[in-house]
């Protein structure tokens, strides 16, 4: 088999593995599992660094939009669905941990979803310039993909903004409170909130939340081994990670003033300019828990002057090979996100950035 695009599984990296010996989702391995916090925090100054001090990467190109319509063809006549999960004898060649991803769901709750697990902070990875020289073909494939550059660039903005919005509020004696709603293992807060403590900011309080306790135990896991290092504040006073039902608001939590919603709203119906549902003549059930009950909890546990950071979700054609493996999507454009939050008092008040298939979006409490 050609060395080149030969799969090699993302395990524990051994602890006297460096940065430069890193494919991107060894660096995911690095970051989340015991051990190692030296490369962990090396990781983490290398993302850090690319995110803030280095020009952003670029979209993908006509070309590589052009081999994702290749690509889409070629799956869509290769795969098989048994039941809730799929063969294809292309992906399972790779034995990538995203392909693994795409054919199989953990449970019927959530088959349609991409869940945020490890693959899902592969295409992160590619942010770090040791492990996209290190990645090979099938790195290439899955984590630099259409969808997958824009994912890149999503996280980027998110951590910018995130970064910024939280910085313009900071003042002597003053405690500003962050939130990263359902966000997988939040790396983005968690660089949010390393790059305010190294810039000397005191009085920031972030939280990570996620429905899957997997996530939240990874994230507290990260904290903890990186936390001596850094400088970091460990609980309600600094940064802390739990498990939590988005649409509960929890009796006496302190308002927020920044939140960040990236990544689920494209799973919630109402407002929206599209559907897999409608693209493809299935059935679109209603579902009681939709964007706007989200929206009133946000509006209701956010301070009078607060921001708000969300995604749109285009319905461009590289989302397509995901839907050919079950997930299904709601769709909106700026208008669609934006008639949501006037409804809560949040106007938008600027873009963050704009890619193929995402716009990343600082609304503001008015």
């Amino acid at each position: 088999m050609n060395v080149e695009t030969a799969p090699r599984p993302s395990e524990t990296p051994e602890s006297g593995a460096t940065l430069s010996d890193l494919r991107p989702m060894d660096a995911v391995a690095a970051l989340y599992n015991d051990g190692n916090p030296a490369l962990a925090g090396e990781i983490l100054s290398s993302l850090s660094e690319t995110i803030f001090d280095r020009p952003e990467p670029p979209l993908a190109g006509p070309l590589q939009q052009l081999m994702a319509g290749l690509s889409y063809r070629i799956l869509k006549r290769t795969t098989v669905r048994n039941g809730t999960t799929y063969r294809n004898r292309v992906l399972e060649h790779s034995g990538h941990p995203y392909a693994q991803a795409l054919l199989a769901s953990s449970t019927a709750e959530t088959q349609v979803l991409v869940e945020g697990g490890d693959p899902m902070n592969g295409p992160y990875m590619m942010l770090l310039p040791a492990a996209c020289k290190n990645a090979i073909l099938w790195d290439k494939l899955f984590l630099g993909s259409v969808q997958g550059k824009d994912v890149k660039l999503r996280f980027l903005w998110e951590t910018k903004a995130t970064h910024s919005e939280a910085k313009k509020r900071l003042a002597p004696g003053r405690t500003v409170r962050l939130k990263a709603l359902a966000a997988g293992t939040g790396l983005s807060m968690i660089l949010a909130y390393d790059r305010l403590v190294r810039d000397g900011a005191e009085g920031v309080v972030a939280e990570i939340t996620d429905r899957d306790p997997a996530n939240t135990a990874k994230t507290n896991r990260l904290l903890a081994k990186l936390a001596p290092a850094r400088g970091w504040k460990i609980g309600p006073d600094g940064i802390s990670a739990r498990t939590e039902d988005i649409f509960v608001a929890p009796a006496g939590e302190s308002p927020c003033d920044v939140v960040t919603t990236i990544g689920i709203l494209e799973y919630l119906q109402g407002a929206t300019c599209d559907t897999t549902e409608r693209r493809h003549g299935l059935p679109e059930p209603q579902e009681p828990l939709t964007i706007r009950q989200l929206a009133e909890k946000v509006a209701a546990t956010t301070t009078p002057t607060a921001s708000l950071i969300a995604n749109t979700f285009r319905p461009h054609r590289s989302v397509r090979l995901l839907e050919l493996f079950g997930k299904q999507f709601d769709y909106r454009h700026p208008a669609n996100l934006h008639e949501v939050w006037a409804k809560e008092g949040f106007r938008p008040a600027r873009t963050v950035g704009s890619a193929l298939v995402y716009d990343v979006i600082v609304y503001e409490k008015s």
